[in-house]
């Protein structure tokens, strides 16, 4: 069975149609929202969820079971780590609220997933028109197979025993993701599932798309040489 776990940090309306994809997901066990937000608007739209997630399942009771977990503590790594802690399935899978999965994802994973090949990862499509969106995909694509690591973006998936195996995600601001491809490497290599995950370009819309994939390759350049990836956090700024 697949827990999602997907961290939220003010997400405001868009956990709305976050919890709307869970629910419609086919064979979904369980998800678990790890809710970090310090703004009113955002935890009080969490909270009028929570209510409406509580009598949908009551109507319908083959719905999955979504549960919301609070921390004073925000931060990728620790709220995934605190959600996979919670979680009861036997794969974890973890989603950014911005990012959509296939409606078969479920299936897709529990039938790849084997003792040989223990994580992976998602191709993305980003939800925007134009040519230099459809080139950061194509990026993307690439690096992940030239260095296979996963970004959070891609929906990275791994077993509950590996991922206690390699004690979760490391305890870092920022490239917790790639830092945490590194370790899954290292015991299994990873699958590719089609079809694509769709997720929200809002990143490169905010800084501009140049700006931004420029930025992340300098990020990811210094963390490879060893820059403390509290200063990277730094650096990249509080966009989600």
């Amino acid at each position: 069975m697949i827990s999602i776990v997907a961290p939220l940090y003010n997400e405001g309306q868009n956990v709305e149609g976050l919890v709307s994809h869970l629910q419609d997901l086919r064979g979904l066990h369980e998800a678990i929202l790890v809710d970090a937000s310090d703004q009113d608007e955002s935890r009080g739209i969490l909270e009028s969820i929570v209510e409406s997630m509580d009598r949908r399942r009551q109507l319908e009771p083959g719905k999955p079971l979504i549960r919301i977990i609070s921390t004073d503590r925000p931060g990728r790594s620790r709220q995934m780590n605190l959600g996979a802690m919670a979680a009861t399935g036997d794969i974890f899978l973890f989603l950014h609220c911005d990012t959509r999965l296939p409606v078969d994802a479920i299936a897709r994973v529990e039938r790849e997933v084997t003792r040989q090949r223990q994580w992976g990862r998602f191709d993305v499509v980003l939800e925007s028109k134009g040519w230099v969106y459809r080139l950061i995909e194509n990026m993307i694509r690439i690096r992940s197979r030239v260095r296979p690591l996963a970004t959070g973006d891609q929906g990275i998936f791994v077993t509950a025993s590996l991922f206690n195996r390699v004690n979760g995600f490391p305890p870092i601001c920022l490239m917790e993701d790639v830092a945490m491809s590194k370790l899954l490497k290292q015991h299994s290599s990873p699958l590719l599932i089609n079809p694509p995950v769709i997720t929200s370009a809002r990143r490169w819309q905010n800084r501009g798309a140049i700006r931004t994939i420029l930025l992340m390759w300098k990020l990811r350049f210094l963390f490879w040489i060893g820059t403390d990836p509290q200063r990277l956090g730094e650096m990249y700024g509080n966009e989600r």
